[in-house]
């Protein structure tokens, strides 16, 4: 030996062989970076939630507006809240159907002068009519598509001034002929 002292060290002992450590399969996230999305997320989600109360809303004021017209129910009403002294709220006018035999387009005159969204209301004639459409203001005419030609169909327009404030368009139908049985 060279003049060391047998079984000593001098200074730390060696570290073993390291290997660099494997990539991470994810990037390393951006501080802040996740939550920007979560509030993107966040104000989403809300936006859908109030959407969708607005057109359930509006849906169940169709139902409540469009309910059997043949059978008056005081509960609720057929017709317009009733007015303000001030105030009137005028039903779309001249509402006119187009018969395209699997399509059916509807037009109106819109009341408000581009201010007020319609609903449209429809279903099998005979039976109650259910919320088809909600358009936004200034829209004067729709289309559904996808119609059984042998059946008739009815429909109404309400322009929605309000939650509590509509005026509902008179009723048009198809008349149709009735077409050859399926044998």
């Amino acid at each position: 030996m060279s003049g060391e002292p047998a079984g000593e060290f001098f200074g730390p002992p060696p570290s073993p062989p390291t290997a660099d450590p494997l990539p991470s399969p994810y990037p390393a996230a951006e501080p802040g970076r996740h939550r920007g999305r979560r509030l993107l997320v966040v104000l989403v989600a809300v936006a859908v939630v109030v959407v969708l109360a607005v057109l359930a809303g509006a849906a169940l004021l169709v139902v409540n507006v469009v309910q059997d017209r043949t059978a008056p129910n005081p509960a609720v009403p057929s017709t317009t809240t009733a007015p303000t002294p001030t105030q009137t709220f005028e039903p779309p006018g001249d509402l006119r159907l187009r018969d395209d035999i699997t399509s059916i387009t509807l037009s109106w005159t819109d009341p408000s002068g581009g201010v007020v969204p319609f609903v449209v209301a429809g279903g099998r004639a005979g039976l109650q009519l259910g919320a088809m459409a909600t358009l936004d203001p200034g829209r004067t005419s729709w289309t559904v598509n996808g119609l059984n030609p042998r059946v008739d169909y009815c429909f109404t327009v309400l322009a929605v001034y309000s939650t509590e404030s509509y005026a509902t368009s008179g009723q048009v139908c198809t008349t149709r002929e009735p077409g050859p049985s399926p044998s």
